[in-house]
């Protein structure tokens, strides 16, 4: 039986939000972003040293609503596709893939957010910073969560929560411990903290720290015995399984929309595609341009761009950065046909998330081809410190080294997910299917 969500959404009180870019259609908003190429060109490394694209850039983006472009209409949000999010990621990772990174893993969460917390939550999430709900969300990796009366009580240190720069909450996952220890297999929650309850560690990212990635506002955070409220708190199990519910979730009630079912599996993968999507973009530019502006180190000694030997390698990069792009759209429609399936009355389980995301790895492994053909054909100054070939290189090789981008774990999940059987990918992150899971 097909899910109204008309039905079931409830009315649209009316919630002032500051967004001034309301109004906007996609391509209007696409373009905003684009405008803004020249001056984050320019401030990369200002970026670099910052650890994140500079204040300039947060005020330029505050102007047209860049942050809002996910969020729900009810609290002054563009509620935008997911297709069009991704178009705006690529673009901002072109101008610079570390700026993107940023923008995208703080701006890009919203959907778990007004997925997962109940309307009285959401209002007092979305109106606290004037509607900005910029939430870095990091894996299970440095903290826990207890039970106490009335909510919980947080501990831990989350490095890499990329967003940081200007985030208003984060995300940290948490393993749930409880008097006794272990009791099954481990619980995931996901409590949802201000930023003024937060530690951040403003020296623990930029100024070459890493080889890239320097701008993505990856700065550690720390948390101590924060009390989070209970309906700050969900689970990570709901953020990949919560497709299976006929009832979808608070969000998809509240607003109407089955974006707000907040899936995170395939849609995680693909916010990193895009920013690969759009490094693979920003090096064929700079490649281009030394193509067009640089002679051949061999007679005749013409522009490179009349010479076959750079001719063939800007092709090739041009062919890997078209296909990825047209993979991260095709994952795009797939995954806003699956919502609507959903819709319909069928069901979204996160091993079917899961396969759909393959075309998000596949993005990101032909971006990285384009990058390296760029930079191996760049010539020997491509290489040097401060060239842009060489920041788009090493901003790549970072992603390289992320989980998500281990290609052989990931064709293993998605041998098994279209095999017919059990992931244990997703039981690693969400908690076991079978097991202690909590509510959703």
């Amino acid at each position: 039986m097909a899910v109204s969500l008309q039905e079931k959404a409830t009315p649209r009180d009316t919630i002032h939000i500051e967004n001034p870019g309301l109004g906007l259609t996609p391509d209007q908003f696409i373009d905003r972003i684009i405008a803004l190429r020249p001056m984050i060109r320019e401030q990369q490394e200002a970026a670099d040293e910052n650890g994140g694209y500079v204040p300039a850039v947060h005020e330029e983006l505050l102007k047209f609503g860049a942050y809002f472009a996910l969020q729900p209409k009810r609290y002054g949000g563009h509620e935008f596709t997911i297709e069009t999010f991704l178009r705006a990621a690529v673009e901002m990772a072109r101008s610079d893939p570390g700026t993107g990174w940023c923008y995208v893993f703080s701006t890009g969460h919203v959907p778990m957010i007004a997925g997962h917390f109940s309307k009285e939550a959401q209002d007092r999430i979305f109106t606290r910073y004037n509607g900005l709900a910029l939430a870095p969300l990091r894996a299970p990796t440095g903290g826990t969560i207890r039970k106490v009366d009335g909510g919980y009580v947080v501990n831990g240190t989350w490095d890499w929560g990329s967003g940081m720069s200007y985030a208003t909450y984060v995300m940290p996952t948490a393993r749930l411990v409880e008097e006794g220890g272990p009791k099954g297999p481990p619980t995931f929650l996901v409590p949802l903290i201000p930023i003024d309850d937060v530690e951040v560690l403003w020296d623990s990212w930029g100024k070459d720290r890493t080889l890239g990635l320097n701008a993505s506002g990856s700065h550690t955070f720390v948390v101590k015995d924060v009390f989070v409220p209970e309906d700050m708190v969900t689970s990570m199990y709901a953020f990949q399984r919560s497709g299976e519910l006929k009832e979808g979730t608070a969000g998809t009630r509240l607003h109407g929309n089955p974006l707000y079912l907040g899936l995170t599996t395939s849609y995680f993968t693909a916010t990193i595609a895009s920013c690969m999507v759009g490094a693979a973009w920003a090096t064929l530019d700079e490649f281009e341009q030394i193509l067009r502006t640089k002679k051949t180190v061999n007679p005749p000694f013409d522009l490179r761009m009349y010479a076959p030997d750079y001719q063939q390698p800007f092709g090739e990069a041009l062919m890997h950065a078209q296909a990825a792009e047209a993979c991260l759209m095709q994952y795009a429609q797939q995954y806003q046909a699956l919502l609507e399936d959903w819709q319909n009355g069928k069901p979204l389980t996160a091993e079917q998330d899961f396969r759909t995301g393959a075309l998000c790895t596949q993005a990101a492994r032909l971006a990285v081809k384009a990058v390296e053909t760029c930079f191996y054909a760049g010539g020997s100054s491509s290489a040097m410190k401060g060239g842009r070939l060489n920041r788009y290189f090493r901003d790549m090789a970072i992603y390289r080294t992320h989980p998500i981008a281990q290609y052989h774990a990931a064709a293993i999940g998605f041998a098994q997910g279209y095999l017919g059987l059990p992931v244990p990918m997703l039981e690693a992150v969400g908690g076991s299917r079978d097991g202690n899971k909590p509510k959703v």
